[in-house]
């Protein structure tokens, strides 16, 4: 079992290498030598050392929301103890970006880091707002009502934020963000991004054996001395700041929690202490991919990557419906 964990971990690895390699270089001559240049001896008036040094923030920021959102809906599917829970399908994502829209109203000159908390406040709110109404409408139904209130909570909060951004006019520059944005980002986002996710992971990967014995239910974690509201609120506002970030930086990027955590379980079993390692290489390595992918779909136009991702996203998404999923996991 050691030794598959081993190649598939290498294997994600390498194919990480190998996008993040093409990514850098996509029609560049000589990119080992601008590379290295860029690195060391940087010249902002050279254009070669400037494109690489913008795709190398491309490739950083690509990494890390494809890490950030694989594991916000991983915590969430531990959760919820559902395989349809993920940020984007549920409404967070669309919570975060309707405070994000609210605040470019009344806020015009925006800081980063203004932003940042404001979309967090908005994946707070869209989350309690998800808890609530699942807890007093469906507490005894389906585990497939629990994706369905999301997805009417996503369409309200989408559609409040469509008519402020009309009523506002501001439906140009809130559209160039909202869909996905990794063709701007720089390396203050990474500034941003890179210690949030890192502190989390560190703490998930310190923390990770008790979500093999959160994943078996209330009834037995709690006979077995586990607190699990207290973990319950942990795994809360991990989604929250990690989805709250995320949507921030680069925009509004859906299907990444739903279909990574599955591909990481098909893969390496629903040990969440084995998998917790590998989901953020997945999604690393899937929006890298998709973000490869949208320069060639219409060249030498980029399409946005948010469209490539929800093309291999759906076709997941109604596989999982259509083989009944959202039955309770255990173990």
């Amino acid at each position: 079992m050691k030794s598959s964990y081993w190649f598939w971990g290498t294997g994600a690895l390498c194919a990480f290498l190998l996008f993040s390699f093409l990514s850098l270089t996509f029609e560049m001559n000589q990119a080992f030598s601008v590379l290295k240049a860029a690195l060391f001896h940087y010249d902002a008036t050279d254009q070669n050392q400037v494109i690489m040094m913008s795709r190398l923030a491309r490739v950083l920021v690509a990494s890390l929301v494809g890490a950030s959102l694989a594991l916000s809906g991983f915590i969430m599917q531990l959760h919820y103890q559902n395989d349809l829970a993920d940020p984007s399908l549920m409404g967070v994502s669309d919570g975060s970006a309707l405070l994000i829209a609210v605040s470019m109203i009344f806020i015009p000159q925006l800081t980063t880091i203004e932003r940042i908390i404001f979309s967090i406040l908005g994946s707070f709110l869209a989350y309690g707002l998800i808890s609530v109404v699942n807890r007093m409408a469906f507490i005894n139904q389906s585990q497939l009502s629990f994706p369905l209130i999301g997805i009417v909570v996503s369409m309200l909060l989408s559609s409040v934020t469509t008519f402020l951004v009309s009523f506002y006019n501001l439906a140009q520059s809130v559209s160039s963000w909202h869909n996905s944005r990794l063709y701007r980002v720089t390396f203050n986002d990474v500034i941003y991004f890179l210690p949030i996710l890192l502190i989390l992971i560190i703490l998930l990967i310190i923390f990770r054996k008790q979500m093999d014995v959160y994943a078996y239910g209330e009834e037995i974690t709690v006979s077995l001395g586990m607190n699990r509201k207290r973990w319950a609120r942990f795994y809360s506002l991990v989604v929250v700041i990690l989805t709250g970030v995320s949507v921030a930086i680069v925009g509004r990027l859906s299907f990444i929690g739903l279909i990574v955590p599955h591909i990481a379980k098909l893969i390496l079993g629903k040990r969440y202490s084995i998998t917790i390692f590998f989901v953020p290489i997945i999604g690393s390595l899937l929006v890298l991919i998709s973000d490869y992918v949208s320069r060639f779909v219409n060249y030498p136009f980029e399409t946005p990557v948010g469209v490539v991702i929800a093309l291999i996203g759906v076709p997941i998404f109604l596989y999982l419906i259509r083989r009944g999923a959202g039955v309770r996991q255990n173990g």
